[in-house]
């Protein structure tokens, strides 16, 4: 492995490391909701995972983030095209934050999106994260998580398609833990629903790759009900 290719694995680990400060683990993506609603429980947990994979989080966020990426590699040199390259990727920011039909769901990923990006433009010093920090700190953009991830990594140099990969590890690792906090699994039970969802997240990664803008969006229509019921609830680990 060539120094280059260490250094986008180092990357890629840093920032999908669950002790990096991105504030995901107050998220469960909808999966607490559907415990209140008893649509899963231990033993339906790896097939839940996948179909949200598959079918929510595939087809919006991991399909923005390779969008966010290739706008990036296309227009965001050393000294980028600013207003075609923010343009492109405002455009993808902005559909992403449309498809989220709940309130908590739009917030967790603005949240989660502007704390990363916020450090990744202290970290990486790369004029193209700081253009896109001070875009969205101007409230020009909503700052989704995903399209982060789609412009740190495509300036970190990771490939299209393992970006997408790095990106849907880090979001089963926070399903896998708010699995266990919410005693839908135990430790060793969270690390095979790790490594069960491994060929999903290839499956669901190839897809994205090739996703155009007017499809973006997933149908899981089971994890919004659940998602409105949670944000109203009276009792709540997490923020959605």
């Amino acid at each position: 492995m060539s120094g280059s290719d260490l250094s986008r694995l180092l990357l890629a680990l840093q920032f999908t490391d669950s002790s990096f400060p991105s504030g995901m683990y107050t998220l469960s993506h909808g999966l607490e909701g559907l415990a209140q609603r008893g649509e899963v429980d231990a033993r339906r947990l790896p097939e839940v995972l996948h179909a949200m994979l598959r079918h929510a989080i595939g087809p919006a966020d991991s399909s923005a983030l390779a969008l966010a990426w290739a706008a990036t590699r296309a227009h965001g040199g050393d000294a980028p095209d600013e207003t075609q390259w923010l343009d492109a990727v405002t455009r993808i920011d902005r559909r992403l934050h449309a498809t989220r039909l709940t309130r908590e769901l739009r917030d967790g990923a603005t949240r989660t999106g502007k704390q990363v990006l916020d450090l990744a433009a202290e970290l990486l010093d790369d004029p193209v994260v700081s253009a896109w920090n001070a875009h969205v700190k101007a409230r020009r953009s909503p700052g989704s998580q995903s399209v982060v991830m789609g412009v740190v990594y495509a300036r970190g140099g990771l490939d299209q398609r393992d970006a997408v990969a790095a990106d849907l590890t880090a979001v089963v690792i926070s399903l896998a833990g708010a699995a266990l906090r919410l005693r839908l699994a135990d430790h060793r039970s969270a690390q095979a629903l790790v490594r069960g969802a491994a060929p999903v997240v290839e499956e669901v990664a190839d897809a994205a790759v090739g996703a155009a803008l007017e499809d973006l969006g997933g149908f899981a229509p089971v994890l919004d009900l659940a998602s409105c019921h949670h944000e109203n609830s009276d009792a709540r680990l997490f923020a959605s």
